[in-house]
């Protein structure tokens, strides 16, 4: 029974690679929507769009974090703090 599963688990991997060579929009947009759809289910709305908000907030600060840009309303409350930069060595 085991070499059953590992069949499917191998024709699975292979259907897999060829949606994800082939159509790798539509493969992405399922995974994200199922990936939603699931959290609806398992959360509730509210829970889910704050959720969603406040990934998608925190992927905007790294991703500003990583451009070494901060913007404007930020970088005057973040240097209002006072131990900002500052690292114990």
């Amino acid at each position: 029974m085991s070499n059953f599963w590992r069949n499917i688990g191998d024709k699975l991997n292979i259907f897999f690679l060829w949606c994800l060579n082939n159509h790798p929009g539509k493969f992405f947009g399922f995974l994200i929507g199922f990936f939603v759809a699931l959290m609806f289910i398992l959360l509730g709305f509210w829970q889910t769009l704050l959720l969603a908000a406040l990934s998608c907030g925190g992927y905007y600060l790294g991703k500003c974090w990583d451009d070494g840009v901060w913007p404007t309303g930020l970088s005057k409350v973040i240097h209002r703090i006072p131990f900002w930069g500052k690292h114990k060595t």
